[in-house]
């Protein structure tokens, strides 16, 4: 399964969208970094208005539209979205109770994060399982 992202796709829709196909992962957007700036710090970084099409951040017009699909690297997706918006993605990924970034494991496929994402979530579940 892959998914295709439009200009005219809405941040929300394309995150509900990442999140249906990678249950574990979450999809966030943030203004790209410009030169001197080199916080990853998620929690300094604002995010965009849900309801607002991609186009709106667009800066390669001649771009084709992005295909997410499993065997892609988060680096990949980084990219892309940076080349064609302007726009940088981070990949949350589940764990247990909390979701954290996966700036570590860039080089890993959006369907491994994933399943380490449901396997890590499973095991700690039923750690704290009452016996």
């Amino acid at each position: 399964m892959n998914l295709t992202i439009n200009d005219n796709k809405n941040i929300q829709t394309l995150q509900s969208e990442f999140n249906a196909m990678f249950p574990f992962l979450r999809l966030m957007l943030t203004k790209a970094q410009t030169e001197g700036e080199t916080s990853r710090n998620i929690s300094v970084k604002q995010p965009f208005d849900e309801h607002t099409t991609l186009l709106a951040y667009k800066i390669a017009s001649d771009a084709a539209p992005i295909t997410i699909y499993p065997e892609m690297t988060v680096a990949e997706l980084e990219h892309q979205f940076v080349q064609q918006y302007g726009l940088e993605p981070i990949i949350l990924r589940k764990s247990g109770k909390v979701w954290i970034e996966t700036s570590i494991t860039d080089d890993w496929t959006l369907e491994e994060q994933n399943t380490q994402g449901e396997l890590i979530t499973r095991q700690m579940n039923e750690r704290n399982k009452p016996s």
